[in-house]
């Protein structure tokens, strides 16, 4: 079965019970709990993607297995459970319809093809996954870079769910359960201490986005600083079943009477939450991109707005043998889906770990050599001397002997910070290569930005760190060809090496750390193709190559537009089938850009 799911673009998953969710079948053997599934759907509220089941069972039956093993904790986790024994399709599409949500949003999960293909029918673009692929959706869970420590998205949903009972126990039209629901909002204007909330619900919403305007947190701040211009302001939502939270956006150019930002969460969807703060703004110009599935053309009479709402709430098949590993920042990350394959596809990228510590060194070359080279005990030894590295930095399955293909971006490493330990040669990743903390004349820009109470203990540390490790240079080169061939001398021979080479064309968007870049990457992969010619089993790609003009760059050099991620997409897939002598992977038609 090819790849069907993308976990990053996850916001539900639908369980099936038996041999899925469970071994075995509650209504027919006696049934155990897989601990790894029930670890794993915590760890997805975690991440604020909720969880609900279609299963064809008797629903009190279940609901007591679940209490009877002591697990009312995890039963608590699902969200309008669908327990019966009707058809599975037409209950999927009311459980996604009950939770506003977008059908391309949601991974149905089920160890029976045929529910798979019905579900499929009634949901042409759900995303499914046989319970076979489910420790891939675990192993893949750290790609969704988003906590909810406070568990906030599954209370809004449950306020979502009690409000569905409720309608559905009074059998009142939907109006008039509106006007006895007591919606209340506020249009709060203070945007700035929101702007984290604000950026994820542009960039995430869509189904009530009519301006689908996607921003940088840049462009966002500079809507806040001119007072004068624009007019913005976020929207909380309650009723008397709870509160949902920040709900809504807006940002009005008034210079023109034109919404530039106007949108809305799905959890609101059909409570008349945007028609009416649509005819509270006196219905402006606004030009609608997209679909969007709500109209602007009535006027509730059920919501009031107050001065404040608080914000918070609180059959396996058998496996095609071809093994590939995409390890590097955001530039292999971008690539996922644009790619058709049935092979085993793992990936090592950037995440945040639960501390939360970003955890980006374990894609430098130095750290993958010192994995491999250093003991575990030496690795935790290391990862106690300084808040960096941290131990999450030395998990990798880089060495594994399964691997057919390692795609290995170089991006981290030409820009990074690598500094190496003066006795035992191990590497510590601090900041950016143009940047050495053992510089004592550097010390004053890097304690700037901390408060005072903090700059003491910091220095403290710049001195130790400044007595143990010295600065591998600028850029790192001759580090980063020893690195490589420690890397390709300890890969199993049958493992073909590509490195993804940075973009040699200059950006005229610059970030700190990155300057220079396209000069820094150029002398390093000069040196790189060198180094490359002498084994037959290292190949790189080129960024340069796929890079046209100052429109295919992001907000840096590192950073591109769709065209270029498609197109690197297409270089992987040409080199993968190249090397492994067949048509194992393909690029996807449909081009998003």
């Amino acid at each position: 079965m090819a790849r069907d799911y993308d976990i990053t673009r996850c916001k539900l998953v639908i369980w099936d019970l038996d041999e899925t969710f469970w071994r075995g079948n509650i209504s027919e053997t006696e049934v155990s709990f897989n601990p790894e599934v029930l670890e794993f759907i915590q760890e997805l509220v975690l991440k604020g993607i909720m969880n609900s089941v279609c299963s064809k069972n008797d629903f009190q039956t279940v609901k007591d297995f679940f209490i009877n093993n002591g697990l009312k904790n995890i039963w608590d986790l699902f969200i309008f459970p669908s327990i019966s024994w009707a058809p599975k399709g037409e209950r999927v599409k009311e459980i996604i319809r009950k939770m506003n949500l977008r059908e391309e949003n949601v991974i149905f999960v089920d160890d029976n093809i045929s529910n798979i293909n019905e579900v499929k029918f009634y949901c042409p673009k759900i995303m499914t996954a046989e319970a076979f692929q489910i420790p891939k959706l675990i192993e893949e869970l750290y790609l969704v870079n988003d906590y909810d420590f406070e568990y906030t998205r599954l209370k809004q949903y449950k306020v979502l769910e009690n409000k569905a009972l409720e309608k559905e126990a009074l059998n009142l039209s939907n109006d008039d359960f509106l006007r006895s629901s007591e919606i209340k909002i506020a249009i709060k204007c203070d945007c700035v201490k929101q702007t984290e909330r604000i950026l994820k619900l542009i960039n995430r919403t869509n189904q009530l986005n009519f301006t689908k305007n996607r921003v940088d947190e840049n462009t966002l701040k500079g809507y806040f600083s001119n007072p004068d211009k624009y007019d913005c302001a976020y929207i909380p939502v309650r009723d008397k079943f709870g509160s949902y939270g920040i709900c809504g956006f807006y940002v009005l150019n008034k210079e023109c009477n034109k919404l530039e930002q106007f949108l809305f969460s799905c959890r609101v969807m059909n409570m008349g939450i945007e028609q009416f703060v649509y005819s509270y703004l006196n219905k402006p110009k606004l030009e609608i991109k997209g679909e969007v599935s709500s109209s602007l053309d009535f006027e509730p009479d059920w919501i009031e707005i107050v001065p404040d709402i608080e914000t918070e709430i609180v059959n396996k098949k058998p496996e095609i043998g071809v093994n590939i590993l995409l390890k590097g920042p955001c530039d292999l990350y971008s690539t996922l889906g644009y790619i058709d394959t049935d092979v085993n596809i793992d990936t090592e990228f950037p995440y945040w770990n639960k501390k939360p510590v970003y955890i980006l060194a374990h894609t430098h070359t130095a750290f993958i050599e010192q994995t491999h080279k250093f003991s575990r005990e030496k690795l935790n030894e290391l990862s106690k001397q300084f808040p960096f590295p941290d131990s999450d930095e030395f998990k990798t399955k880089f060495f594994d002997k399964k691997y057919n293909i390692i795609f290995l971006s170089l991006l981290t490493t030409a820009h990074s910070g690598i500094y190496q330990n003066k006795t035992d040669g191990s590497y510590a990743f601090f900041g950016y290569a143009d940047c050495d903390i053992t510089d004592e004349n550097n010390w004053e820009k890097i304690l700037a930005p901390l408060p005072e109470e903090a700059k003491k203990l910091n220095l403290m540390m710049l001195n130790q760190f400044k007595k143990e490790y010295v600065f591998c240079g600028n850029p790192p080169v001759e580090t980063v060809l020893e690195n490589l061939k420690y890397i390709r001398e300890n890969l199993s021979p049958n493992t073909s090496l590509v490195l993804i080479l940075g973009g040699e064309i200059p950006c005229s968007r610059i970030q700190a750390g990155y300057e220079n870049m396209a000069q820094r990457h150029k002398v390093l992969n000069q040196a790189v193709r060198k180094f490359a010619s002498s084994y037959d089993n290292i190949d790189f790609i080129e960024l340069t190559g796929l890079i046209h003009s100052e429109d295919d760059y992001g907000d840096c050099i590192n950073h591109f537009s769709r065209q270029v991620y498609y197109s690197l997409a297409g270089e992987i897939t040409t080199k993968a089938n190249f090397i492994l002598g067949g048509n194992f992977l393909a690029l996807k038609e449909e081009k998003i850009f």
